[in-house]
């Protein structure tokens, strides 16, 4: 990488007891939160971060004895705090089954934050920051391994990626896709520390299935519609270094991208001193306008469609080789990472006055939602 009522009886003992052994069992946050702030619940859907004898939805639910597994989990998701009473993320409804099969994980299931502090500029990541970020290992025809593109973890069964990662002059000048790494930090070290923080062993994982949309085609030199899925052998466990990234869908996406807005991109790709990086690095780009990046692009007789992003254009600060596939991500106000972008392609790396292109991840949420499967 080139540098989302009604009033309540007076609180007795007996109503207490099950909130006590909620906050017993779950280990709540104890973190200070003001009254009325707004939240996601563990839905995606928007809320406010109240106590939870006001929330009539999650108290009814949390007398129930009789409650599902996934309804506790529910409760425990939705706190937003803890300023005795405990402070939850009440909504006007809960539905839980909403995101039960967890094709699609919201809310707190997915986007994490590092615990760690953010510095950019291409510098080197957090070793537990974006855990969702994967590397995809090939076989040339020497037999050898060769890590190349990027993609990112969508939920345990499931990675995305560029179609050109895939499918294409991939296949002929690197080789086959062999399997997926997830957890990875250094790629020259099999547990990765920082000081007294260590990682688990990078986790490998065939593939069941490569899913290039079927709108792409590897003789256009457009890239349009550049972008895939890969359905992994098996489900994966989640840990702190193996997380899903949050999607831009409809009822949990935040504002429009605007011009002038820094994303992020990440990988291990390219910088001025070596072919590829050894750790993943990050890397903070203003968002161009889609129109200036469209007549530019035009110049080398490209033609962008809506459903490009470009990112980028300052001199030595741009995604590159073996970036392919990896994500352009946007931070919401709860502190969540979307995936608002996949690294395309661009002009040569870090040219000043040319972006790079991305393909925008909100616009292929239909065809995500239609093919990823249980």
């Amino acid at each position: 990488m080139a540098c989302g009522a009604m009033d309540l009886p007076k609180r007795s003992v007996a109503f207490l007891w099950p909130i006590v052994i909620f906050l017993i069992a779950f280990n709540l946050n104890l973190s200070n939160v003001h009254a009325q702030q707004s939240c996601s619940n563990p839905n995606g859907k928007t809320g406010e971060c109240i106590s939870i004898y006001d929330c009539s939805s999650l108290v009814n639910s949390l007398k129930n004895l009789s409650r599902s597994a996934q309804q506790t989990k529910f409760i425990q998701e939705s706190q937003c705090g803890f300023s005795s009473p405990p402070f939850v993320c009440c909504t006007t409804d809960i539905d839980y089954a909403e995101n039960s099969n967890e094709l699609l994980p919201v809310g707190t299931q997915c986007g994490p934050q590092s615990i760690g502090n953010k510095i950019y500029n291409g510098n080197d990541t957090n070793i537990d920051e974006y855990p969702w970020m994967v590397l995809l290992e090939y076989r040339n025809k020497n037999g050898q391994l060769i890590l190349n593109c990027g993609g990112s973890l969508i939920n345990k069964r499931y990675v995305i990626t560029a179609a050109h990662c895939i499918k294409g002059q991939i296949e002929t000048e690197v080789g086959p896709l062999t399997r997926i790494r997830l957890g990875e930090y250094n790629i020259n070290e099999e547990i990765d520390c920082i000081a007294d923080d260590c990682n688990n062993k990078v986790v490998e994982v065939g593939f069941e299935q490569l899913i290039p949309h079927p709108q792409y085609d590897v003789r256009n030199g457009n890239n349009h519609h550049d972008i895939a899925l890969i359905r992994l052998a098996r489900d994966v466990e989640y840990s702190d270094f193996i997380r899903p990234v949050c999607l831009p869908l409809t009822d949990t996406r935040s504002a429009p991208i605007n011009p002038g807005e820094l994303l992020v991109v990440a990988g291990w790709g390219r910088t001025l001193e070596a072919r590829q990086s050894n750790v993943k690095k990050q890397l903070a780009i203003p968002v161009t306008d889609h129109d200036s990046c469209v007549r530019k692009y035009a110049t080398k007789k490209v033609n962008l469609i809506s459903s490009q992003l470009c990112a980028g254009g300052e001199f030595a600060k741009d995604s590159c080789d073996g970036d392919s596939g990896g994500p352009l991500m946007r931070q919401s106000h709860m502190k969540r990472w979307f995936l608002e972008g996949i690294v395309s392609f661009g002009n040569r790396c870090g040219l000043e006055g040319w972006p790079g292109v991305y393909t925008r991840v909100v616009d292929y949420i239909p065809w995500i939602k239609q093919t990823v499967k249980p």
